[in-house]
């Protein structure tokens, strides 16, 4: 009985010093002071015939995005990297394609239109036109370019509430995310 108390007591130790760690920086007012980000997590597409999923890391770094998309057990990855003027999409499929623009790109691996210029916004809570600044409060809908976004779940970190659940949909297509962890610099 004293080793279940002293489990207990011990875990209840550890959720709270993991909360006091993820209390929001209150001197953070826009993401134009974050350096770098990053997030990891799971993202499942669906096109209305075809679906799949797999393991989602996205960093961010100054003006270039590194995506990479890997599906479970050798079913297919591929990664992006992202500038203003330049792209390179690398599919364990088709090898690697290069372009002024990553949208581009990603239309002709999937054969339909991908939002990846949104994405960066959509994934942080935002629309692409919004002034990115810390929520102050959630909401659970967004619409841009056709697009329908779900955001179902918000986490806490290091510059406040970011997103956790998104569903991003225009008929026929899906695209879901559940992100694991932030990594904010």
């Amino acid at each position: 009985m004293q080793a279940v108390i002293l489990i207990v007591l011990i875990s209840l130790l550890f959720s709270c010093q993991k909360n006091r760690q993820l209390k929001p920086d209150t001197k953070f007012s826009q993401w134009s002071q974050v350096k770098s980000w990053s997030l990891t997590g799971k993202m499942a597409i669906n096109d209305g015939q075809n679906s799949g999923s797999g393991r989602i890391k996205w960093l961010v770094s100054g003006n270039e995005i590194n995506a990479r998309f890997k599906a479970p057990l050798g079913q297919g990855s591929w990664s992006v990297y992202a500038t203003d003027d330049t792209a390179k999409l690398t599919s364990s499929i088709n090898g690697e394609m290069f372009a002024t623009d990553a949208q581009m790109l990603i239309a002709q691996e999937l054969g339909w239109h991908f939002p990846w210029n949104n994405l960066q916004y959509w994934l942080r809570g935002y629309s692409s036109d919004a002034v990115l600044q810390k929520h102050d409060v959630t909401f659970t809908t967004l619409h841009e370019d056709g697009w329908d976004i779900s955001y179902k779940q918000w986490m806490p970190t290091a510059i406040g509430l970011l997103p956790k659940k998104i569903t991003a949909q225009k008929s026929p297509y899906t695209v879901k995310l559940i992100i694991y962890a932030w990594d904010i610099n």
